[in-house]
């Protein structure tokens, strides 16, 4: 059982109808009454088009629905609704309990990374500042020729960081398993993005913090992924609040 599914084990009995659900080209909202959640978008490489396009099940039917339901497409093999499945866990999971700081993640990961080698699952802004700091900054994309997956290469780099920021966008993906069994046991790890549930589970999985978002105001926050926005422009509705639940 992955870490998804996990959470999906751990939700709550209490039906939580859907009261939004939207799907922009780089991110899902989905809103229930305990608030609105956030995953990136995923689309497979198929076809769009077609008896064999991919295509999301109940598509214009979800409204009103138990969030549970879609949530349960977190563990899906089809791409979207594991994203449509992430936000709409995200938007069930309470408030989190624990250390709360508002702090941008950059800065916890100079403060944990100075004179450090940092390995950085992803990209994120704070990129070009963590390299004034860190002693090294070794950046895991997605490849042309083999995307996500965990070469030999890749896997001894990993090995080699002292800390890593890792995306969010591992959970959907389904990279993070293999991303946390290459790192060193010993390294600091952060879970970055608004893909992170903010939860307490999330921790166990040996992240010294998870830096995720709560959606303050969904309007605002929709309508920039309606018009196909990305999360700065999103930030700078004031929309979202940047939250870091540490260990």
């Amino acid at each position: 059982m992955d870490f998804l599914e996990q959470l999906l084990a751990r939700l709550p009995k209490t039906p939580a109808p859907i009261r939004g659900f939207w799907i922009g080209p780089y991110w899902t909202a989905v809103r229930t009454d305990l608030g609105t959640g956030l995953a990136t978008t995923l689309l497979d490489p198929g076809p769009t088009h077609g008896e064999h396009a991919q295509r999301m099940a109940g598509a214009g039917e979800w409204i009103g629905r138990d969030a549970r339901e879609l949530a349960a497409g977190a563990a899906s093999d089809f791409p979207l609704a594991r994203s449509a499945g992430l936000a709409a866990l995200n938007a069930l999971l309470p408030e989190p309990q624990g250390r709360i700081t508002e702090r941008n993640a950059g800065e916890l990961a100079a403060e944990k990374g100075a004179g450090q080698t940092v390995g950085v699952v992803g990209w994120f802004p704070f990129v070009p500042e963590l390299r004034k700091i860190a002693a090294r900054v070794e950046v895991f994309e997605k490849d042309p020729a083999t995307g996500y997956a965990l070469t030999p290469d890749r896997a001894e780099r990993l090995a080699a960081c002292d800390g890593l920021c890792v995306t969010a966008s591992a959970l959907p993906n389904r990279t993070l398993g293999g991303v946390l069994a290459a790192a060193r046991p010993d390294a600091w790890k952060l879970l970055v993005g608004p893909s992170a549930p903010l939860c307490r589970a999330a921790l166990e999985l040996g992240f010294a913090a998870v830096c995720g978002a709560r959606v303050v105001d969904a309007e605002a926050v929709v309508r920039v992924i309606q018009e196909g926005g990305c999360f700065q422009q999103i930030r700078r509705t004031g929309g979202v609040r940047l939250v870091n639940l540490e260990g």
